[in-house]
């Protein structure tokens, strides 16, 4: 946890926001090294956020490759856009442009947590009214977390020869009816565990 969350937060948004809207190359004209050195900027700085949350280098690798499918999926699409002599320049900066910006982002919010982002937000001068709806979202956001970890723990004791994803490849349809039905369940558990935190909040004396 940085004793400084606030200008940890506010760097790391700063290089977020300058590494997404770095040219890629969709205009005719190919990257610029600085943006190329931007995007490197921000992987490293987001494997050093997951090392100083305590993961070891290994994990740290592990944790950014799984951002690549989810952020190949919405970059690539785009450089199609591009002149067709330079649409795998163009790709590959767009998934470079992206992976650094969600690695970045990941390693940000693993370093801090939900109670150092929760501080930071309010020391970087966001009025109190929207701290107050972020740091509710924060924890609601972490109960649902616990929640599905829950959920997908005891649905892998119930068939401890197939993990959760175990047949989504054989049978996708039964699978995916399946993680509907965990989602509806989830939902309701979630909605149950915020009202005991809203009574329990206004118990202690909230407004």
């Amino acid at each position: 946890m940085s004793r400084h969350p606030g200008r940890v937060l506010a760097c790391a948004l700063g290089v977020i926001v300058a590494a997404a809207v770095a040219p890629a190359g969709l205009s005719g004209r190919p990257a610029p090294p600085w943006a190329w050195l931007l995007w490197v900027t921000a992987l490293a700085w987001g494997l050093g956020l997951f090392w100083r949350a305590g993961l070891r280098w290994p994990d740290a690798l592990r944790r950014t490759a799984w951002l690549l499918p989810l952020v190949a999926f919405f970059a690539l699409p785009a450089a199609f856009l591009a002149p067709a002599g330079s649409r795998t320049q163009v790709a590959a900066a767009l998934l470079a442009r992206a992976w650094s910006s969600a690695s970045l982002g990941a390693g940000l919010a693993t370093f801090l947590g939900p109670s150092g982002l929760a501080r930071g937000v309010r020391q970087i001068g966001l009025p109190d009214r929207l701290a107050d709806v972020f740091d509710a979202m924060l924890v609601s956001l972490a109960s649902v977390l616990r929640e599905a970890g829950a959920m997908l723990r005891a649905r892998e004791a119930r068939r401890p020869g197939v993990g959760a994803w175990g047949l989504f490849i054989t049978a996708p349809v039964e699978s995916l009816r399946g993680f509907g039905r965990l989602v509806a369940a989830l939902l309701l558990r979630s909605l149950e565990r915020a009202e005991a935190v809203e009574q329990a909040r206004r118990a202690r004396g909230g407004a």
